[in-house]
């Protein structure tokens, strides 16, 4: 049973089979329902040949061959609000993953799903979440200019701070896991040019307070200022969070001047990191970033109408595209900061992608409307 149960059995996961449907097909159920079938027979035999500690050693065997699923959210800026009806849909159907990550404004979903246990989950969703205000108000021209001249950002991050302590209570990614049992990722780059991306969770920097981890996230260069991260001590204070170890010719700068910014500039949907810590291997895509989306639904139309030829040239497009930036950013041309924006992963197995209008990516760095917010959710 084991050695058979791959996720991917005759093709079953193919997008194309369920095109359309409401439904799972007939027999793909029936092999679904069997398995569980088997499944319970083993936990529920009373028989002495089979030990409790083996019955438990054969499911965590089983489960680890079989893999794990994680939702993952993607930036998008207001575009974001759009994983508000994701989310919803699958809590609603009971089908949300336990393994839950994303970058900056999926990590303000990613951390509101972790924080709640399943009641608290389906009450923030039935009357909580239309009081999602990501950004402060603009003001004029010159409190802009001035805001732009002194922090080097539109936006004023306080704001967006409160509103995530309020969220997430001030909890660290070890208190998150402990209380609810979901697992939370979210992603952060550094300003400095040699230091790698991270994906922050309970095993990676179990102590570091989860507001100032999004906070850092959604930190895109221009829209607010880079954020340091914040940590608990043994004392429950907050204390500055120091990195082990320090990469690049300022290494010896203070923690203080340690800042992070927007995961969505290297690693928007941190499949891979997900893959090595906790053994992921299909992956669930809610995708609003606004040079991602208009891309994939072209795509998406191109399959549908173009037939057979004119998909695989569009999926040629797209890997030539990678291809190219990755090609940049190996050769070390000025362009690299947007090569890394089209060289990652866009998509996974399951792939939502949001229908913006040019009237939304006309507000893309204001806070969506309570209309705009229902149509997401619904």
């Amino acid at each position: 049973m084991r050695a058979d149960l791959v996720r991917n059995l005759g093709n079953m996961c193919n997008s194309e089979l369920h095109k359309g449907r409401l439904h799972v097909r007939r027999l793909i159920k029936e092999y679904i329902d069997e398995v569980s079938t088997q499944l319970r027979m083993v936990c529920g035999s009373d028989s002495e040949e089979l030990l409790l500690e083996e019955k438990l050693a054969f499911m965590h065997e089983t489960r680890h061959a079989f893999g794990r699923t994680a939702l993952l959210l993607s930036g998008g800026a207001s575009l974001g609000a759009f994983h508000v009806g994701v989310v919803k849909t699958l809590v609603e159907h009971k089908l949300l993953p336990r393994i839950i990550a994303g970058s900056s404004v999926g990590s303000i979903m990613c951390s509101i799903v972790a924080t709640r246990s399943w009641p608290e989950l389906q009450s923030f969703f039935e009357d909580s979440w239309h009081s999602l205000q990501f950004f402060d108000q603009l003001g004029g021209i010159f409190t802009i200019f001035r805001r732009v001249m002194t922090q080097g950002a539109v936006h004023e991050i306080r704001q967006l701070q409160v509103l995530l302590r309020n969220l997430t209570n001030n909890l660290t990614f070890q208190e998150a896991y402990d209380m609810t049992g979901r697992i939370l990722g979210i992603t952060v780059c550094s300003p400095r040019k040699h230091e790698p991306p991270r994906c922050l969770n309970y095993l990676t920097s179990p102590h570091v307070v989860i507001w100032s981890d999004v906070t850092a996230s959604c930190a895109f260069p221009g829209l607010f200022e880079a954020q340091e991260l914040m940590a608990k001590d043994r004392s429950g204070d907050l204390v500055p969070y120091h990195p082990p170890f320090h990469l690049g010719s300022d290494a010896t700068s203070g923690a203080s001047s340690r800042r992070w910014r927007d995961g969505s500039l290297e690693v928007d949907l941190p499949m891979m990191q997900l893959k090595e810590l906790f053994n992921v291997n299909h992956f669930i895509v809610s995708q609003a970033n606004q040079h991602i989306a208009p891309p994939l639904r072209i795509k998406e139309f191109v399959r549908a109408y173009g037939g057979n030829f004119a998909a695989k040239l569009a999926q040629l497009t797209e890997m030539e595209v990678k291809h190219r930036c990755h090609q940049v950013l190996e050769l070390g041309f000025p362009l690299g900061g947007i090569a890394k924006l089209f060289a990652q992963d866009w998509e996974g197995d399951v792939t939502v992608v949001m229908p913006a209008t040019l009237a939304q990516y006309s507000k893309i760095i204001q806070n969506p409307s309570t209309l705009e917010l229902q149509k997401a959710a619904n």
